[in-house]
């Protein structure tokens, strides 16, 4: 049964006043709150047993040790991967991303397809390499929905030479909240030999992920967006194809000898990619968000956010032609997030009066899709709402009812 009281219980900062009076946090696809067992996993882990794993033979090395390959572990289950080792830790989804890069020879031949709305995460890396010459880049249009047909899929892959084709897509859109059919799209880029990477940066805290059904190839998450700590996220791949991929960071414990001249004896994955000591306790705290969702269940996760969806969606809907917002209008066919367009009104204007009059946070902006906010002709941004397990239908219609008041304020 999902309890929200219980679970707004367990999130102390729901539970914080601005001017002796409560918040509305709905700014989560950018930074989750953290629930009462991350929070005290971390602590455990800076005020008990503060060590480095795996180098160590004292107590505390050993308890780092145990505790963060079990994170590892739990993390590996949660998304059905194989095993553990093909869950490498990376500082978030950006560095997965990154390291993703990585498979590619980068000798001008390959080409890497992403869509217009992708995350600069997810686009700007690409445009770099572009430029140098060292791939080809093609950026489809996803519109306003953001999603792509599977017709512009097959026909961008056909044009693209086998297995020399990368396609980096996000699952779940960020200003759009639109959703892809991974498999089906996997389906097209694996008959013609191409790799699949996964942007599962705004999917994994909100839905069941498992990768074995998706069947990409490498896939990438950040743990502060689903009840975690900052600077933890991870890269999962296949583990021929984390075989084949390159390090970015060479150095302690990606090396099993080194001598000179110039030999180098390389750890298997995951311990080549994770070089230099490592944020130890947000591995552990990762872990502990891993175990909290779990308990809840995704399907619970989600169905909450769809009833968050509907109130949300039904609320724009009474605005008329005073408001749009990006994506599809089905809240079953959506995130529960919404990049709103204010028809000429600074959406930053009306981000700050929300706070400084409601109490209610959310985000303006680009929201890291600049090019996306362009073509649209969108450049003052939108206005994000997002909810996520710990909110309530009330907040979404007192936002509702908040941002009309604004609104006829300025208009």
């Amino acid at each position: 049964m999902f309890d929200i009281k219980n679970i707004r219980e367990d999130f102390p900062a729901l539970f914080e006043l601005k001017d002796g009076r409560p918040i509305i946090y709905c700014d989560s696809a950018c930074m989750s709150l953290k629930p009462k067992p991350v929070i005290q996993a971390l602590t455990d882990y800076y005020t008990k047993f503060t060590a480095c794993a795996g180098r160590s033979p004292h107590m505390f090395s050993r308890e780092t040790t145990k505790r963060y390959e079990a994170a590892r572990e739990k993390t590996a289950k949660f998304i059905n991967a194989k095993n553990s080792s093909e869950v490498v830790w990376t500082k978030n989804t950006t560095e997965a991303l990154n390291l993703g890069s990585m498979i590619l020879k980068l000798d001008g031949t390959e080409t890497i397809i992403a869509t217009s709305e992708s995350h600069n995460s997810n686009i700007v890396k690409w445009m770099f390499l572009e430029n140098a010459g060292k791939i080809k880049l093609k950026v489809l249009d996803a519109g306003e929905t953001g999603i792509c047909s599977l017709d512009t899929f097959s026909a961008a892959i056909d044009e693209c030479q086998p297995g020399k084709f990368l396609v980096s897509l996000a699952q779940v859109s960020n200003v759009t909240a639109g959703m892809i059919d991974v498999p089906a799209i996997a389906k097209i880029i694996h008959e013609k030999e191409g790799i699949f990477q996964l942007d599962a940066a705004q999917s994994f805290p909100h839905l069941s992920v498992d990768v074995q059904k998706l069947d990409v190839d490498l896939m990438a998450v950040s743990m502060h967006k689903a009840c975690g700590p900052s600077g933890i996220g991870f890269l999962w791949g296949k583990y021929h194809i984390l075989e084949r991929l390159h390090p970015m960071i060479l150095g302690g414990e990606t090396v099993s000898d080194v001598k000179i001249p110039n030999t180098i004896k390389m750890l298997p994955p995951p311990a080549k990619f994770e070089a230099g000591l490592q944020n130890y306790g947000g591995v552990i705290a990762a872990g502990a968000a891993i175990d909290y969702l779990d308990s809840i269940g995704m399907d619970n996760v989600h169905q909450h956010e769809v009833r968050l969806s509907k109130v949300m969606l039904e609320g724009l809907e009474e605005f008329g032609d005073k408001i749009s917002y990006l994506g599809p209008t089905r809240a079953e066919d959506r995130a529960a997030l919404a990049a709103i367009d204010l028809k000429g009104i600074n959406p930053h204007e009306v981000a700050i009066l929300l706070d400084d009059m409601y109490n209610i946070f959310l985000r303006s902006g680009y929201h890291c899709t600049h090019a996306f906010h362009h073509s649209l002709d969108l450049d003052q941004g939108t206005l994000r709402p997002s909810w996520y397990l710990y909110n309530t239908e009330e907040e979404v219609k007192v936002f509702i009812e908040a941002l009309g008041e604004i609104i006829d304020t300025l208009s």
